[in-house]
């Protein structure tokens, strides 16, 4: 890897204070004309999950205030004329939201305790051809995985060009990466392809030394077939979304499976189409999936919780038609991208004490 490391972020501090939550389906409320903040398991069963926010565009963070306003009107600015062309994958951290644009070839950012947004990745070193996965350490460093280039790129906080690791000799579709919290390992998925074998995750040390692969194709444990995306757990513990096996696979810190569950179908806890997977603060693994339209939520031995979201019939909170990657940060946050609707969504676990105070409000059945 070449280049210095540099360092960045703020606080989550802008996002309306509203948690989220989630059961198989939201409410039959329509939220365009919302009765309350928009929960899962709806009321009156304790609610987990709320819905927190939207982001799709500048419009989503700019400051309401008056004089901004003034000032937005002189200077003849349009907030929403800046959007995704296709938003694919995201990080957060430290109230900094991070999303690739495959169509726009940029990582889109919102900066929300500032309320402003920016882009990077258009120009000279850090150009980007096709911006895939991508995550944050907590040196503030961003990593991008560019899948047309074959090739990860390090931007520091705010999209200055840092490093890169140059994949083209081992990969042949990288498509997501995951950091170790300190910077000091990295890992990249190499979905290879139908006519491929080479479906493995690689490791890096932080200086982009090589130690080694693991995977190949295949239906056994520790194997592969067309997987879609990776993270890793607060314990060490190296997740895989293993597409095409319809399953999800967790792995040690020396590469032995620990996890293995999951199963194609459309029951409970089952798997149909799946594209993005994270997993939060205390070990909770959330996967999204195509067909449902919705994120399960599942504990770490692969028994399922609840299911947050539903099909959109309309652009409404909660409702999705693409769901794409997913992201969970230091706050118990998730973030889910909708790659039809060009949105992200904001969703919150709820604490015991909100969970306790929503039902006391809630009217008497």
């Amino acid at each position: 890897m070449q280049a210095d490391r540099r360092h960045g972020l703020c606080g989550l501090a802008a996002l309306a204070a509203v948690s989220l939550g989630g059961c198989a389906q939201p409410p039959a409320r329509s939220p365009s004309t919302p009765a309350g903040p928009l929960l899962w398991p709806a009321l009156p069963e304790r609610p987990r999950y709320r819905h927190e926010a939207r982001l799709r565009s500048a419009a989503s963070v700019r400051d309401e205030s008056s004089g901004a306003q003034l000032r937005r009107a002189l200077a003849g600015d349009d907030d929403h004329r800046v959007s995704f062309g296709k938003p694919l994958a995201v990080a957060a951290r430290r109230g900094r939201v991070y999303v690739t644009d495959t169509v726009d070839r940029r990582v889109f950012v919102f900066d929300l305790p500032r309320r402003r947004t920016f882009s990077f990745g258009l120009r000279r070193e850090g150009e980007l051809k096709k911006p895939a996965g991508i995550c944050t350490d907590d040196n503030g460093l961003v990593y991008v995985v560019d899948s047309s280039a074959r090739r990860l790129v390090v931007f520091d906080a705010l999209g200055l060009y840092v490093g890169h690791i140059d994949g083209n000799r081992d990969w042949d579709r990288p498509t997501a990466v995951a950091a170790a919290p300190d910077g000091s390992r990295l890992h990249v998925l190499d979905v290879g392809g139908v006519d491929s074998d080479r479906h493995r995750v690689w490791s890096y040390d932080a200086e982009g030394r090589s130690l080694g692969w693991m995977g190949g194709r295949g239906e056994e444990p520790g194997r592969f077939n067309l997987p879609a995306d990776l993270t890793l757990g607060p314990d060490g513990t190296l997740w895989v979304l293993d597409a095409g096996n319809f399953r999800v696979q967790g792995f040690d810190p020396a590469g032995r499976v620990v996890q293995n569950w999951g199963g194609v179908g459309t029951a409970v806890g089952q798997l149909a189409r799946p594209r993005g997977l994270a997993v939060d603060r205390d070990g909770l693994v959330y996967v999204s999936d195509a067909m449902f339209c919705n994120v399960q939520v599942f504990q770490p031995d692969g028994r399922m919780l609840l299911a947050l979201g539903g099909r959109a019939e309309a652009d409404e909170p909660g409702r999705y038609r693409l769901p794409a990657r997913l992201a969970c940060d230091e706050t118990g946050r998730v973030y889910v991208v909708d790659q039809a609707l060009h949105k992200v969504e904001v969703l919150r676990r709820l604490s015991e004490a909100e969970s306790d105070a929503l039902m006391r409000a809630a009217p008497a059945a």
